[in-house]
């Protein structure tokens, strides 16, 4: 009960932005942050991706940003990620918040946006955002998919949206590449699961189909449950990933890759780091406690 209400607070407050100044301007915050933040630039982020590829970890690349709503930071945002395409190995992605290239300001702007990406990328990923953008994001994936059926594009589903097992079923027409997560947003109790037990139910039945009809998956989850339930099925490990968040529990991560698992990171950066920080935190709110103890203390 505590934990929920927790994480409604932590949530609401991803979008509080007198909060948000009060963390940005905290020295001890950003030393937390960089616990789940790969630096303020992409310098930064390919020294930490080299490492791990050096390590036979697979890295998805996200350019923190958001909400926008001024073109030119669209336009900032589209022209950072054809950079980080230059700079990285082919094995690697980048994934792309569709808000953050300009679909509150202009759908079809987006839209040519995430195509020219989707043109000169080996391998993209369109994250999840809130269901207010969910059949936007389906919708856009469908028709990439339809225009470049030989492209290597992947789209997040949420297993904690209730919607989301048949959104899959009518994706698989689309010979998809699935990322599994679980969901991270402040959602009405209408549409999502509010139970944990749910939720993961809802993720096992959406990842067995997807294992079964799927050619590739996806796995993101840190739930060593879910991954012991994959162990179990014993399917073929070409046909899916583990994926897991930089900064959250990497040891497993190197366990399953010297397994021989295909493993890969989500690795966030930049200086818009703020929203992703507190639904990490939502995610896990003990780490609540480490982060308030060090704002308050000497």
């Amino acid at each position: 009960m505590f934990d929920g209400a927790l994480r409604n607070l932590l949530l609401s407050l991803s979008n509080n932005k007198n909060f948000e100044k009060f963390l940005i301007n905290s020295k001890i915050t950003k030393k937390f942050v960089n616990r789940f933040v790969a630096g303020y630039n992409l310098d930064s982020a390919l020294e930490i991706l080299n490492k791990l590829n050096n390590l036979n970890i697979r890295v998805t690349l996200d350019y923190l940003g958001e909400s926008v709503l001024e073109k030119k930071e669209a336009e900032k945002t589209f022209l950072e990620y054809m950079n980080i395409l230059k700079n990285i190995k082919s094995e690697n992605s980048i994934s792309v918040k569709l808000t953050s290239i300009g679909l509150d300001i202009d759908k079809e702007m987006a839209y040519n946006y995430l195509k020219e990406l989707v043109k000169v990328s080996n391998f993209i990923e369109i994250d999840m955002e809130s269901s207010k953008y969910t059949q936007i994001t389906i919708d856009f994936y469908k028709k990439l998919k339809t225009e470049f059926p030989n492209k290597k594009i992947a789209i997040a589903i949420q297993s904690y949206l209730k919607r989301s097992l048949n959104d899959v079923k009518e994706l698989l027409n689309y010979n998809p590449i699935i990322r599994l997560v679980k969901g991270a947003y402040k959602e009405p109790k209408e549409i999502v699961y509010e139970k944990k037990v749910d939720v993961d139910k809802n993720y096992i039945e959406i990842l067995k189909l997807l294992l079964e009809k799927s050619n590739y998956t996806l796995i993101a989850t840190h739930d060593e449950k879910i991954i012991n339930f994959v162990k179990k099925m014993n399917i073929n490990k070409e046909k899916f990933e583990f994926q897991m968040l930089y900064g959250i529990k990497f040891d497993l991560l190197l366990q399953l890759k010297n397994e021989g698992y295909k493993t890969a990171i989500y690795l966030p950066y930049g200086t818009h780091w703020y929203p992703y920080f507190m639904r990490r935190l939502a995610e896990r709110p003990a780490n609540l406690g480490f982060l308030i103890k060090n704002l308050f203390s000497k």
